[in-house]
């Protein structure tokens, strides 16, 4: 199972989705709790602080290596993400919170046409809209960085 695993790219990128969705939702969950007490990018900071010691752990799973070097590998863990994190989430936050703001206007003309999401306000919308893009722009750069780099 261990040389199927660190072989098996289509694999890797399922069991990575799933903790990736599990990290998430912690991520969302501790970000809308903060953010009724601070503003989007520190409680972001702190969100998905929490989330990268998680995250750590679990990929070790996804990805197998060959050779634990648990040292090494959370010092590039450690880099790779933060910079995912902290800049990459970040720049988005601020670029589809400020500049290209059509996507969170799509969401809430969106969340105004489905039942379920009719009464969410427009703030709560925005804030899970930007979160959400950050999200994927980060989870597609670490899935690369994790498998050629930390975990090889």
């Amino acid at each position: 199972m261990n040389e199927l695993l660190a072989q098996s790219t289509p694999l890797q990128i399922t069991l990575f989705c799933l903790i990736g969705l599990i990290n998430t939702l912690l991520d969302f969950v501790i970000y809308n709790l903060l953010t009724k007490k601070l503003s989007r990018i520190p409680a972001n900071i702190l969100s998905t602080s929490v989330a990268m010691a998680f995250s750590f752990s679990a990929n070790f799973f996804v990805f197998q290596p060959g050779v634990v070097r648990a040292p090494e590998q959370a010092v590039k863990f450690i880099v790779v993400t933060a910079f995912s994190l902290y800049v990459i989430q970040n720049i988005i936050i601020y670029v589809t919170s400020n500049l290209w703001v059509q996507p969170v206007k799509a969401a809430q003309a969106l969340s105004q046409k489905c039942p379920l999401t009719r009464n969410w306000s427009d703030s709560f919308i925005s804030k899970n809209t930007v979160k959400l893009l950050a999200t994927v722009c980060s989870m597609i750069w670490n899935f690369l960085w994790y498998k050629f780099y930390v975990y090889l």
